[in-house]
């Protein structure tokens, strides 16, 4: 196994098995469809096939759900990351709900408005990454994979060995994330050299806010990918 030392710790860029041709799966999380659409151009310039995880889609206006819709034609998925945006932890065991309740309050009831208007999600991610082996099973009943959050030092969780997940771990690419930039690329890197598929987190496209990723690391993100000959995948593309 490969290591790389960087400001002490051990971090890991190869893992085992590979996909059919190496890749990245570039994700988006929450409601930032007005951020997110202005950034379409900037995405097709790179031919970017990227995953929206939508949440609070019950609060969005007519004119937010034809952005979303325009994104969609443009090639991306659309994916789910609950009604509400609750961590789903703190939902069941602090605030004493069931996982039923759950399950029917933020899962079914916003899946039901989405179907409605013509989006149908077939991958999920958690809110706030929190997650279990309990809510990965009954989440995998209504998707084909959920992705949680990698938030550790070993980079080799944000791989994936194969084209077959249910549950993936997205490295954090946001300014709050602190992934140093050469970590990232190294990722990408090791995508490459092993035929992995390497999966990022973001949230808003280049409004300088923590939860967002600016354009200059998203260009070398897309300068690395079109110099390694790398693929992007979808969530779903890579998913059970």
């Amino acid at each position: 196994m490969l290591t790389c030392m960087f400001f002490g710790a051990c971090t890991k860029f190869e893992k085992k098995g590979e996909c059919s041709q190496a890749g990245i799966v570039l994700t988006f999380d929450d409601d930032r469809v007005d951020n997110w659409v202005q950034y379409l151009p900037f995405l097709d310039s790179a031919q970017v096939k990227a995953t929206f995880y939508v949440c609070k889609y019950h609060k969005f206006t007519a004119e937010q759900k034809q952005k979303l819709a325009l994104i969609q034609s443009h090639g991306h998925e659309i994916a789910f990351h609950s009604t509400n945006h609750y961590d789903m932890l703190k939902y069941v065991y602090k605030y004493k709900h069931t996982i039923d309740d759950l399950m029917k309050n933020e899962i079914e009831s916003g899946l039901k408005l989405m179907n409605r208007d013509g989006f149908y999600p077939t991958t999920f991610a958690y809110p706030y990454g929190a997650h279990n082996g309990i809510y990965d099973k009954m989440l995998l009943r209504y998707f084909k994979s959920v992705r949680a959050l990698n938030g550790t030092a070993d980079f080799s969780k944000s791989l994936t060995a194969t084209e077959k997940n249910d549950i993936l771990y997205g490295l954090d690419i946001d300014k709050s994330g602190k992934r140093s930039e050469a970590d990232v690329l190294r990722l990408i890197q090791s995508a490459a050299d092993n035929k992995n598929c390497a999966v990022l987190v973001a949230h808003d496209i280049n409004n300088g806010k923590p939860l967002s990723v600016s354009r200059e690391l998203l260009q070398k993100i897309f300068d690395k990918v079109k110099l390694l000959g790398l693929k992007y995948y979808t969530a779903a593309e890579i998913s059970n």
